[in-house]
């Protein structure tokens, strides 16, 4: 494998002369978002969590400044940055819905590990730290305390610097202009593991299961509302807007005619579609042509969740249209027949909108 090729040796043997200095990434970025959101269950990963390990110290991966035997040789027409080739992940097959808020995740590959059952992981470094809510049972014992971080709930989530990634189909792996390659994801949760001569499963966790790009993908123009912002510290600031919006919903705006029973439920579905597109036209500023998005529901009808693909991106809508989607769904929780509905998906294709009822709650 050419194009991303690593000379292995133990850390040792080189740490003397690298020069090496770390990889630090502005920590701007620390989600914000007030949304229950749910972790969503995966298939059973490639990338298996191993045991719990005592941590290494918390700091980004080390990367060399200069080249070297065991630096990644990079195809020429290639994208690349100072520590290898620029990929991105801007989509996901199945991950949690935090994830969904960050994308696109940007950044290098840093070099290639072997592991006990298969010898083509690769290490992504990441842009921007990546935050994600602990599974119930993980033991937190297993990442620093500098890397535990607050959510404005309080809750607790875990800050990585890196990702694992191998290529998810047999036969198929990274090479240069690739574009939505399957790959499954892991969270590098003890920063050491860049330092090992092969992967060490018990310092990472599964992810996702997403889809990998050569280049980096941009981000989100938009910022937080200023009041949002000025209300968290420097080192907590959202990454989207979209993670500043997905705050507790705004409270149903009632009128004469939304409990006048003028809407059955698969009207008020459909519009659900409808609104949630054009939020998403409001955020790119151009047209949607087809989308699918699932969308989870509390017992009160609040968004909890939102994940899927609109025209081969996230479904990320304008930070208002949260408030419409409220507003929308307290017409839902009104209606006989509707007030179970759990999560539902919603498709767009052209002019026809679509829905699908895909969980109810007992």
């Amino acid at each position: 494998m050419g194009w991303l090729s690593r000379t292995f040796r133990p850390a040792a043997d080189d740490a003397p002369d690298t020069g090496a200095e770390h990889v630090e990434p502005v920590d701007t970025d620390a989600p914000t978002a007030d949304t229950d959101a749910p972790t969503v269950d995966t298939d059973a990963p490639t990338v298996a969590p191993g045991p719990a390990a005592a941590p290494a110290p918390s700091t980004p991966p080390a990367a060399p400044t200069s080249p070297s035997p065991s630096a990644p040789t990079t195809d020429a027409s290639s994208p690349s940055g100072r520590y290898g080739p620029l990929v991105c992940v801007t989509r996901f097959d199945t991950a949690p819905a935090e994830l969904e808020w960050q994308l696109p995740l940007n950044g290098e590959l840093y070099r290639l590990m072997p592991g006990a059952d298969r010898p083509d992981y690769s290490l992504l470094v990441l842009e921007r730290p990546l935050h994600f809510y602990p599974r119930e049972g993980f033991d937190l014992r297993r990442v620093e305390a500098e890397q535990q971080v607050q959510d404005r709930k309080g809750r607790t989530m875990v800050r990585v610097h890196a990702l694992l990634l191998c290529a998810r189909f047999v036969g198929q792996q990274l090479h240069p202009g690739m574009t939505d390659l399957a790959v499954n994801l892991a969270y590098v949760i003890d920063n050491s593991l860049a330092r090992d001569a092969e992967v060490d499963f018990a310092k990472i966790e599964f992810a996702a299961i997403g889809f990998l790009s050569e280049g980096h993908a941009p981000r989100a123009a938009t910022e937080p509302a200023r009041e949002e912002a000025a209300a968290e510290p420097a080192t907590e600031q959202t990454t989207q807007a979209t993670v500043a919006a997905a705050t507790e919903p705004k409270e149903p705006v009632t009128s004469d005619d939304d409990s006048g029973g003028r809407h059955t439920p698969s009207e008020v579905l459909d519009e659900l579609a409808t609104t949630l597109r054009r939020g998403i036209e409001e955020q790119r500023g151009a047209p949607v042509q087809r989308m699918t998005a699932a969308l989870t529901l509390d017992t009160d009808h609040r968004l909890t969740g939102l994940s899927g693909n609109a025209d081969g991106q996230a479904p990320v809508p304008s930070p208002d249209t949260f408030g419409r989607l409220a507003e929308v769904l307290g017409r839902l929780a009104r209606l006989d027949g509707a007030d179970r509905v759990a999560a539902v998906t919603v498709r767009v294709d052209g002019d026809a909108v679509s829905h699908e009822v895909t969980a109810t709650h007992d």
